[in-house]
């Protein structure tokens, strides 16, 4: 979707960590390099950022080096010819979105994506969720252990010295 590699897994626009919902509406097939580097930004965040970060240098000020010479652009120009990218990138998430609202397309995006944690229901973040009740309980019963804590009980477990 955001770089034109095949689609390895699910990306949710709106992050899931802000409060983005966890189904088709908010999804979007990604590769997993995308999904790893956008981390918990929007779509238009982090490519601005990425785009800024690959070709702001360093060098000049916010106003750029006009007079020089030397073509370096001002951060405005720099965003404002980026701008047009980003409403690129809104309109193709529009399409996906269009696309995977379609019924059929709908039904064959299920059946692809099931071995990839949709739908989250049977998947995903509830099932991890449920997975781990019992864990989070009794960790609130213990006064939820810091790391340290938790980990020098484990090596304890295990028959180690945690000075070791």
């Amino acid at each position: 979707m955001y770089c034109g590699d095949r689609s390895q897994t699910m990306d949710h626009v709106i992050p899931f960590a802000d409060g983005g919902a966890d189904e088709l509406t908010n999804l979007v097939p990604v590769c997993h390099d995308c999904n790893r580097r956008k981390t918990d930004k929007t779509p238009p965040a982090w490519f601005i950022g990425m785009d800024l970060t690959i070709r702001w240098s360093g060098n000049g000020t916010p106003q750029g080096r006009s007079g020089h010479g030397d073509g370096i652009m001002s951060l405005r120009e720099m965003y404002l010819s980026v701008h047009e990218e980003v409403l690129g990138l809104l309109d193709d998430l529009d399409t996906v979105a269009a696309e995977i609202a379609d019924p059929k397309r709908r039904e064959w995006f299920e059946t692809r994506y099931r071995l990839y944690g949709y739908p989250s229901a049977s998947y995903g973040v509830p099932r991890a969720r449920k997975q781990t009740e019992q864990r989070i309980a009794d960790a609130k019963e213990r006064g939820y252990p810091s790391v340290d804590e938790e980990l020098a009980r484990r090596m304890t477990q295990r028959g180690l010295s945690p000075a070791d």
